[in-house]
């Protein structure tokens, strides 16, 4: 099994549209009690977020959920890949 961290779908627009940059979102969030590095949500927004600190996917958690105006929970950014070997 694989697992991965994606928070695309929550990910924030602009005033057009368009999908915010990895650098202006970190520069926002610099400095922040959620503040997280630039290669973390790079990877994340990617969907190919697979290892880190646990603190960062509370923090994640906490910053969608502010731009997203609803709850997001930890639970809700993991992609959960099986592995397609049978047990025989």
């Amino acid at each position: 099994m694989r697992v991965f961290l994606d928070i695309s779908p929550y990910w924030p627009k602009d005033e057009y549209g368009q999908s915010r940059t990895v650098n202006s979102i970190y520069e926002e969030i610099k400095g922040s009690n959620n503040e997280v590095g630039r290669n973390t949500l790079r990877l994340a927004l990617d969907g190919k977020l697979d290892r880190g600190l646990f603190a960062n996917i509370v923090k994640l958690s906490r910053l969608l959920s502010e731009w997203s105006g609803q709850e997001v929970r930890p639970s809700d950014l993991l992609k959960v890949e099986e592995d397609n070997k049978s047990n025989s």
